[in-house]
């Protein structure tokens, strides 16, 4: 097949880099809402009000779809960049017009569509990248489960964003506002692009060692992200994208997909430890967060057995950690570049103190906290990064040094 390829790796900086502001200006302006700093009007108060809209769209999709479906995708199918590279600049366009409208103007119905347009022109360069390589692969080896879960991540977005987008078109012709409660609705197949990518990133932490079944990974990630899907597209089409987030029963659609996540999250972790029980692993940097979101999502099963809630959260703040364990394992084992272990370390440990103290039912005083260390790990993830890139060492270079952070990392994991 002949094919067009080019150097993708700036339209993948910028993916994160949105994924990276939104998760910022969100992030901020809703810790200092929380201690009651934010006006009632100004651009403070437009970010606030939009805090959900970047969470949602601008956080999850930009990052562990897009960016890394342009940074790394390529290098898991053995290819030089992706398809359709003129699609995929657009694309970029797009999701950066569309987020700074839905901050900074009055038109966030038509910052959504315009989000729409974007990400669906985003997956499409995804998928045809992956088809692709089957068309003209020799060998035709076996996908990956990061590869999987990119895959499915974009066919459910593929199949759940035109209905955002239908419902948008119908608020514009009928003259409705924009309330960022309608997006409460999309919440649910933006959870499932994050349970999807999120383990195919985990699983990529542990794939030169440990031995995984790539039928059982790809069957529950299959599964999920049909019945998902479906089943959230099917109350959308009875009850409307806000009814779809408010109706309350047990054969719900917000229900059904929580429960379908649930056991989906179990069996994929269980995969996970049956690959990795044997093998001999170093608990790297890339590691630490693959655990942290193993163990944020754990916490998130517990909350929803017991309580019947906590899943829904729990995938929010583990999209934190999969995009962290990402980035890390592109940089390191996909690019072979250097970067200062002990300072990413350090900002593991900021972001589970952080994380462990935003448990609703502790203090006031402890969400502050919260927030406090939060804010501490992202900027110690930027100096990391900072170093990393301005050196630009291969690894090879600091082999010794990054051993002597990675046992101080693995000491911290046990104790």
């Amino acid at each position: 097949m002949v094919r067009r390829t080019a150097s993708v790796d700036g339209v993948g900086a910028g993916y994160l880099l949105v994924a990276a502001l939104a998760g910022l200006l969100g992030g901020g302006v809703s810790a200092v809402q929380q201690l009651g700093m934010v006006p009632q009007t100004g651009l403070l108060a437009g970010i606030e009000q939009a805090h959900v809209a970047l969470m949602l769209l601008f956080v999850v999709v930009p990052a562990l779809v897009c960016g890394f479906g342009t940074l790394w995708l390529p290098r898991a199918l053995k290819r030089e960049g992706t398809v359709l590279p003129g699609l995929n600049k657009l694309s970029l366009a797009c999701v950066s017009a569309a987020g700074v409208l839905m901050v900074a103007s009055p038109w966030q119905t038509g910052a959504t569509l315009l989000w729409c347009a974007g990400t669906l022109l985003a997956v499409m360069v995804v998928l045809a990248t992956i088809f692709d390589s089957r068309a003209d692969g020799a060998a035709r080896a076996p996908f990956s489960p990061f590869v999987w879960g990119e895959m499915l991540a974009s066919s459910v977005l593929l199949m759940t964003v035109p209905v955002l987008a239908a419902v948008m078109s119908h608020q514009i012709l009928n003259g409705v506002a924009f309330t960022p409660s309608v997006l409460d609705g999309f919440a649910e197949p933006i959870m499932l692009v994050t349970l999807l990518a999120g383990f195919g990133i985990v699983f990529e932490t542990g794939a030169t060692v440990a031995r995984f079944s790539p039928l059982p990974v790809a069957g529950v990630m299959s599964a999920s992200a049909a019945a998902g899907s479906i089943l959230w597209v099917k109350s959308v089409f009875a009850h409307g994208l806000v009814g779809a987030a408010t109706v309350a029963s047990l054969l719900s659609a917000q229900t059904l997909v929580l429960s379908a996540a649930t056991l989906a999250s179990v069996l994929l972790a269980a995969l996970w430890m049956a690959g990795t029980w044997r093998a001999s692993m170093t608990v790297k940097i890339p590691m630490l967060w693959g655990l942290g979101f193993l163990a944020v999502v754990s916490t998130g099963w517990i909350s929803q057995f017991m309580q019947g809630d906590g899943l829904h959260s729990a995938l929010q703040v583990g999209t934190l950690y999969a995009v962290f364990c990402g980035l890390y394992l592109w940089r390191g084992e996909g690019c072979n570049r250097w970067y200062p272990a002990s300072l990413a370390a350090v900002q593991f440990g900021l972001m589970a103190a952080g994380t462990a103290l935003a448990i609703p039912t502790l203090p006031p005083v402890c969400q502050m906290w919260s927030g406090g260390l939060l804010g501490a790990s992202v900027l110690c993830f930027l100096l990391t990064m900072g170093l990393s890139f301005t050196q630009n060492r291969p690894m090879a270079e600091s082999a010794e040094g990054n051993e002597v952070a990675f046992d101080a990392a693995e000491t911290m994991v046990h104790s």
